[in-house]
């Protein structure tokens, strides 16, 4: 990626999470990343165009940080405790990207083609995870269920840790977690 088209980017992730799609123009965007207009649109060359990228982005971003592999040497609890406790960190490491995430995620000007790249590959990723639903490790639901009340749990987790940051250590952690698991364990 070109430093222009990464700084308008990170300009308008910030832009987009603080004052919304209509609240921010793309004059803004351009300024904020210290770029033309012209510039701008000659990486995006609607506004629509650019937050569909900064969706592609934000979620690789994010699918990137918490890729890892199963484990076959580690129980299932402790596989999901690791793949909860990356999604965790992300949420707190990068909290611009997250809301973002979490704000656009079912938004109109998220075209279901941009969603479909984007989900795709996180289920090839997380596909691995239906290993401990097929050993009956966890309750009977569909593998779907299952990953909503786990990005769910993620969610809650994250904005306790936003709003309570001298909370965030291994225990209340393993509290955290221990939640998720009673809830999906048989």
């Amino acid at each position: 990626m070109k430093e222009k088209e990464q700084k308008i980017l990170d300009a308008s992730l910030k832009l987009f999470v603080e004052r919304g799609f209509h609240g921010t123009s793309t004059a803004e965007i351009a300024k904020t990343a210290g770029v033309a207009t012209g510039t701008l649109f000659h990486y995006f060359k609607t506004k629509e165009e650019l937050i569909n990228r900064l969706y592609l982005y934000t979620k690789e971003s994010m699918l990137c940080e918490i890729s890892e592999h199963y484990d076959d040497k580690k129980t299932f609890k402790e596989n999901i405790k690791e793949l909860w406790l990356k999604f965790v960190r992300f949420g707190v490491n990068n909290p611009y990207k997250f809301q973002f995430i979490l704000t656009f995620h079912c938004s109109p000007y998220i075209t279901s083609l941009t969603k479909e790249q984007v989900e795709s590959h996180a289920e090839s990723m997380l596909g691995i995870y239906k290993n401990g639903i097929g050993k009956q490790k966890i309750k009977e639901i569909s593998f779907e269920m299952v990953m909503d009340y786990f990005w769910g749990n993620v969610v809650t987790v994250v904005t306790h840790f936003e709003k309570y940051p001298e909370k965030l250590n291994e225990k209340n952690l393993d509290i955290a977690f221990d939640l998720l698991w009673d809830g999906i364990s048989k």
